[in-house]
Parts: structure tokens; sequence; C-alpha cells
């Protein structure tokens, strides 16, 4: 019974480390912000308004944690993104049962320019590295009527399925 509570927990602690873990938000502790790019032009370039680093695993005794940069290279404020994070084992071979949903949402979106650092765990002590795909990116624009703030815009990754697809692949 006890490691049923435990595998509970730790499945908890993954839900809420991969939703809403935003450690060292701003990281960079007020440094010059990364170049910009319009939103329209990488939407028209075929490329997302964010940049995703590799997963990298820390140290935990309870499970397998992991670490990610996330970079807002568009000239908008990003409030949300989802995706799935796929976790690989010591021959770069997929682990199946590694995949799991994970987003970032938070209050104060990620301004243009920033990079911050996110943490998720997998239960699979296996896991040596993992990679996050990008599914949707929720972003704000400046509304087209004076004085009414900014609208929510989505961003779809056209190559989700296909990205997922071929890191499965990876045997």
């Amino acid at each position: 019974m006890k490691s049923k509570t435990l595998i509970g927990l730790v499945f908890a602690a993954f839900v809420l480390a991969g939703l809403f873990a935003a450690c060292g938000k701003g990281g960079d502790g007020g440094a010059k912000a990364a170049a910009t790019t319009p939103i329209d032009d990488l939407i028209k370039a075929g490329k997302p308004p964010v940049v995703v680093g590799n997963l990298f695993r820390g140290i935990s005794p309870i499970a397998p944690t992991f670490t990610i940069s996330v970079t807002n290279v568009c000239d908008s404020p990003i409030s949300l993104i989802q995706g799935v994070v796929m976790f690989f084992g010591e021959n770069g071979a997929f682990l199946p049962d590694s995949k799991k949903d994970m987003g970032y949402g938070e209050l104060s979106p990620i301004k243009p320019g920033e990079k911050i650092e996110l943490s998720t765990m997998t239960q699979d002590e296996k896991a040596i590295s993992g990679k996050w795909i990008i599914k949707e990116v929720v972003y704000e624009k400046p509304s087209p009527l004076k004085n009414m703030g900014s609208i929510m815009m989505k961003w779809m990754n056209p190559n989700f399925d296909a990205e997922v697809a071929a890191a499965e692949a990876k045997k």
C-alpha cells in the first residue's frame, strides 16, 4: 500500500512540476534580453515563437528530475505553452511509458526575449535525456482597436505529429 501512495505522490509532483514550474523565471537577473523577431514574420517562415532547449537530468532522491530552458524569440508576450515531453534511455531509445503532456502557464507572461527554466519529473528511472515537443503557444498581440489592450492568439505547430512520430521511432 505504501508503494502505491509513493507512486501517487510522485505522479502528483510530476504533474505540478510539469504544468506550472517556473524555477528561475527571468533567471539572468535582468541581463540584456535575447533578440526578438516579429511574431507575424516567424509564423510566415514556419518558425515557432519560442526556442526550447533539451531536457537535462538533475539529481533528485524521489524521481528523475529534468530542467529545460525556454526562450521567447518573438516580439509578443507568451502566456501559455502546451506539448508533450518524451524521455529517452541510455542508448537514445524512446521510453514509451514516459511520454507525458506538459504545459506552462503563468499569470505574468514570458516577455519578448526572456529566457526561463522549467522543471519536470518522470517515474522512469531509465530516463537519461528528454525532449519537449511544442504543440501550441498562446501569445498576446496588441488589439487593432486603440486603448483596447491585447488579444490572445494561438500558434499551432504544423509539424507536431511528425516530430512526435520521429521521437517515438528512436529505438
